[in-house]
């Protein structure tokens, strides 16, 4: 969402496509620090260079798959646990509760992981930065192959989210490569977040085939194969570099460390509450209290330094607290397409083998919402372009909301095509004008801008399952108990309903007491599945009640907005 008026929007825009962001404000007054002499290529990577030159139309078909295949590497990295979470418990042995550990060992170290990237980028070059990141990140996807037991899938889970945090301002990157300096925080922005946010759908395509070949070991032997080829990548194609500054300073050592412990601390909670259940675990809420004391700390810290890794003042300012809400709250919305959809086609019998067409639908929606975004972004477009992406989501939802035990796959074509339509235009648009606001103040505020970008994404899509999940949980309980309350034995059709449940096992069992009690227990399924179903509809609807709410807060945004520019403007023209 917006923040300013449209017209100071648009100069901020037209400034920052035509130059450097240094040169368009002057930053805060910093400490001067020496800056290292740039990095030089490997000579075969210059002569690859040299050649693409001479093809220019090749050139960008190479970078641009380049992009592609690092951002999908990133995003599979953590789509391909999670959307096979099923799979992974037979082959590790562990319960449907611990396999979750795995999604909570990821979130729990990406996020820091690409602070502290980002700022070994910044003083050591690309090159070192993508060979030692990416061969870092190899290693650890191939220790997965050899992985058999939970303990050690674990620690490398945590390992991979803290390797794959490379990646991401990679694909960026090499995305920016072919674009002019006016396109490449529009389009070359929509398109280098295209592997990332594709990596969803297709996790979802691939994964009942790689299964077939030999449990989860075959995805982590794509991992490693697509490393390998990001490494190679890194080695063979030179990226641009950007100056190489000296930005470590040893209050890091203390503020780094405590900053990680927060968000492992807040991913683990979030990731895992709603299985063990809120408030039914000690461990929970003392996991709680420490990321909350290590946060306290780390703010405390960074304070009180010239240069700190995220900049709270900037952060707490009303502008940048509108947009790290509307982000997190939009990131929730969205999470109605996995915690949702997903789980309700689960509830109903139905897998990831069944789920191929329906996920090549989002596919080719996401792909045509980056497309349709790189051609109408513009900076006055943008608050519009959020509008539509949220009311696209509130009416998917709304009709979802409408959803039976006959739904099948095919009834959600539509709705999950516009809501991943929708996610297509509004996180590209959105990370443009982060990236705006970020760079009028400098380069200095670049990491806390990537810093609140991934948050938002990361705990987003957390808070978003965590919150849409105890949701369901709790309306699954107050449905079943509505049911079973109007369950009578006595009751002709009850009777009628578990005789013909009997009916079906007789030629399996001859007792008739024992036939009447699995006819019960199969009525008593099928209400409990009628009920989660209910509960999945209640779900859509409040994901529609809170569009809604945003939908109308953003309109009064737009409106407030209009009318101060016109006071401006009459204030203007009176002087």
């Amino acid at each position: 969402m917006t923040t300013r008026s449209d017209s100071d929007v648009r100069q901020d825009a037209g400034e920052l496509s035509t130059r450097d962001a240094s040169q368009q404000t002057d930053p805060p007054e910093t400490e001067t620090v020496p800056p290292v002499p740039p990095s030089t290529h490997h000579p075969f990577a210059v002569q690859v260079s040299t050649s693409l030159l001479q093809y220019p139309r090749l050139r960008i078909v190479v970078y641009a798959l380049a992009s592609l295949i690092i951002g999908m590497t990133q995003g599979l990295g953590i789509n391909l646990v999670s959307s096979n979470l099923p799979g992974i418990q037979g082959s590790l042995g562990i319960s449907n509760v611990e396999s979750y550990w795995l999604v909570a060992a990821y979130t729990a170290t990406s996020v820091t992981g690409t602070i502290l990237l980002y700022k070994i980028r910044t003083q050591f070059g690309f090159r070192r930065f993508g060979e030692y990141g990416l061969l870092f990140f190899a290693v650890a996807s191939m220790a997965q192959t050899f992985t058999h037991d939970f303990q050690t899938a674990l620690a490398v889970r945590a390992v991979m989210g803290f390797a794959m945090a490379s990646l991401g301002p990679l694909a960026l990157f090499y995305m920016f490569e072919i674009f002019p300096p006016a396109k490449k925080l529009t389009a070359g922005l929509c398109f280098g977040l295209a592997g990332s946010q594709i990596a969803l759908p297709v996790s979802r395509i691939i994964s009942p085939h790689l299964l077939d070949l030999g449990h989860w070991h075959q995805l982590t032997t794509l991992e490693s194969g697509l490393s390998l080829i990001c490494l190679a990548i890194i080695w063979i194609l030179p990226l641009t570099h950007p100056p190489r500054v000296k930005v470590f300073e040893r209050t890091d050592w203390i503020s780094y460390p405590l900053i990680a412990t927060a968000v492992a601390c807040m991913s683990v909670v979030l990731t895992m509450g709603r299985y063990y259940w809120w408030h039914e675990k000690d461990w929970i809420g003392e996991v709680l209290v420490v990321g909350i004391i290590a946060l306290t700390l780390s703010f405390m810290v960074e304070l009180k330094r010239k240069n700190p890794i995220i900049d709270l003042r900037w952060l707490m300012t009303p502008e940048m607290l509108l947009f790290t809400g509307s982000m997190l709250f939009v990131r929730m919305l969205l999470s109605e397409q996995t915690t949702g959809m997903v789980g309700f086609l689960n509830l109903v019998g139905l897998i990831n083998d069944q789920l191929v067409t329906l996920f090549l639908v989002i596919l080719a929606a996401t792909f045509a919402g980056l497309v349709v975004v790189s051609i109408i972004h513009k900076a006055n477009r943008i608050v519009y372009i959020h509008l539509f992406s949220i009311a696209l989501i509130g009416i998917a939802s709304l009709m979802d909301a409408g959803s039976t035990v006959d739904t099948r796959p095919e009834q959600f074509y539509l709705t999950q095509g516009m809501i991943a339509f929708a996610g297509a235009i509004f996180l590209p648009t959105s990370l443009w004008l982060g990236f705006i606001r970020a760079l009028q103040y400098g380069q200095s505020q670049i990491i806390s801008f990537v810093l609140v970008f991934l948050s938002t994404q990361n705990v987003g899509a957390q808070v978003g399952s965590a919150f849409l999940g105890t949701i369901q949980i709790l309306r699954e309980k107050f449905h079943s108990a509505a049911l079973v309350e109007h369950i009578n034995l006595q009751n002709p059709l009850v009777a009628e309903r578990i005789a013909q449940y009997s009916h079906l096992l007789k030629p399996a069992l001859t007792d008739g007491t024992q036939l009447n009690a699995e006819g019960l227990a199969l009525l008593s399924q099928k209400v409990t599945q009628q009920a989660g179903l209910l509960a999945y509809n209640d779900v859509f609807s409040m994901v529609f009640y809170m569009s809604l709410g945003c939908f109308a807060i953003l309109c009064a945004h737009i409106w407030v907005g209009n009318i101060q520019t016109k006071k401006r403007a009459a204030a203007e023209a009176v002087a």
